[in-house]
């Protein structure tokens, strides 16, 4: 548990000096209260991309959960496949302990494309979930289309790596838009959905927020 908690100290401020955006959500989520900041950076690079984002989740007690996601892609030729390697883990607390989430890791290749000023790209993914201790696959679609001020992004995650409990779905869909509009080089406003029918999301598989986004870059 330690060294779980010192890795997403770690990650947590690394995403927090380097941010390129910080996004602020209230809204609900099953008839609960959902508040969301979310730590966003996306850089090019010479050979590849490098993403990473954190979630904390917050009651009206304050923080209760954190979720972070690290991707590095390579580029592979010149017609929109890369390979790529993927680190998910987070942390949640209650009043009396800290529960680590476990790792997952991923490794796979990645085809993007443009459509009619579609930015999309598909993941298709090798997945260990060390909570369950098995091997599965995940399927990432990501898909991004700006109207002038108007930006519509999103994902969409189907994996398989076991069961977690008697009511989990064998079968995990993940579904995630969001839709910001900007109101100044630096801000934009928005709202952010999710659906899912993965349990463990549970009071939050399924909700919508408002809030705004901080451009820092």
């Amino acid at each position: 548990m330690r060294r779980i908690l010192t890795i997403l100290f770690f990650l947590s401020v690394v995403g927090i000096t380097q941010a390129q955006n910080i996004q602020l959500l209230y809204g609900y989520g099953n008839g609960q209260p959902v508040n969301f900041i979310t730590v966003e950076i996306y850089k090019p690079l010479e050979h590849g991309v490098f993403y990473y984002f954190t979630d904390f989740k917050m009651d009206f007690d304050g923080y209760f959960e954190s979720y972070t996601e690290v991707s590095k892609y390579w580029n592979i030729g010149q017609k929109g496949f890369a390979a790529t390697v993927q680190y998910n883990v987070g942390v949640f607390t209650d009043a009396d302990q800290a529960i680590r989430i476990d790792p997952v890791y991923l490794a796979g290749v990645q085809k993007a494309t443009e459509v009619r000023g579609w930015l999309l790209s598909l993941d298709v993914l090798y997945r260990y979930d060390q909570f369950t201790s098995q091997s599965g696959a995940q399927v990432t679609f990501i898909f991004i289309k700006e109207w002038n001020k108007l930006v519509l992004s999103g994902y969409c995650d189907v994996w398989n790596s076991g069961i977690y409990d008697p009511e989990e779905a064998a079968t995990v869909a993940l579904f995630e838009p969001q839709l910001f509009y900007s109101i100044s080089k630096r801000f934009a406003v928005g709202i952010e959905g999710r659906v899912s029918n993965y349990t463990l999301a549970l009071p939050y598989k399924d909700y919508i927020m408002a809030g705004i986004k901080w451009n820092l870059d």
